[in-house]
């Protein structure tokens, strides 16, 4: 019968002698890690990243096919051109209907017909203008672009698929700094505290050890390995760790004295 992975870290921590050392087991996992999504509604014309690429930030991965949105962008331009056209006329004929009023030479409904063309007009443009950074926005947002520096971790569609906004793209990760999520048992939380020293090294590479300090201690325990979780966070500049490696932690609580009832 296989040995609940929660049974084997308690089993780890009193291993080691009473008020010595605790030792702990747990895997790496990333914080930094975000979904790339479609932002506009269209067919997927390049993806040029695959699994395993490292990306810069802000690096285009991926492109939706412009040409729709080229004739939107190019239509809405127009619109405002000839709204701001109209816009100049509208407030040409106003101000000059209040110069002929001053002369009696224009009744007051006329002026106000002539004002409300005018106002009407000025809204007109402001639409207009709206239609058109919509537009932009739009036309720009079919160029999918890396939102951090990165490894990719899955790519969710294929070149010539049509995706809706919203639709999954790319899984990114970084791992310049991985967090340690390491499963502490309820009597080993008495010894534990936050900025704790602590020495941890990958399964796969045990020569390789690193001290660092426990950034987090969970207050909720984790009922699928009935243990608590105790993160560290570690700097990988190297990439020579990824997220889910087993990994083993000790920390010397020689120091630390507890009182039992």
């Amino acid at each position: 019968m296989k040995t609940p992975k929660s049974l084997v870290c308690l089993a780890l921590s009193l291993v080691a002698p009473w008020g010595q050392a605790i030792e702990l087991i747990g895997q790496t996992v990333s914080l930094s890690s975000v979904n790339v999504v479609a932002e506009v509604n269209g067919v997927i014309e390049t993806m040029d990243v695959e699994v395993g690429d490292k990306v810069q930030q802000y690096t285009v991965i991926a492109e939706i096919k412009k040409q729709d949105f080229q004739f939107e962008l190019a239509r809405t331009t127009a619109n405002l051109e000839l709204a701001q056209a109209e816009l100049k006329l509208k407030r040409s004929v106003y101000e000059r209907y209040q110069e002929l009023i001053k002369n009696n030479n224009l009744s007051v409904n006329e002026l106000d017909i002539a004002k409300a063309d005018y106002l009407n007009a000025k809204a007109l443009l402001k639409l207009a203008q709206i239609e058109l950074d919509i537009a932009q926005k739009n036309f720009e947002e079919t160029s999918i672009r890396a939102d951090i520096e990165g490894f990719v971790v899955s790519r969710d569609t294929q070149v010539g698929a049509w995706v809706n906004q919203g639709d999954l793209l790319y899984r990114l990760v970084n791992i310049d700094t991985l967090t340690v999520r390491l499963l502490a048992s309820e009597h080993d939380m008495s010894l534990l505290s936050v900025g704790q020293s602590i020495e941890l090294w990958a399964e796969t590479s045990p020569e390789q050890k690193v001290v660092a300090s426990i950034a987090r201690i969970g207050v909720e325990m984790d009922v699928q390995h009935m243990a608590y979780p105790i993160e560290v966070d570690i700097k990988n500049a190297d990439f020579k760790l990824i997220p889910g490696m087993s990994m083993y932690a000790t920390t010397d609580v020689s120091q630390i004295t507890t009182s039992v009832k």
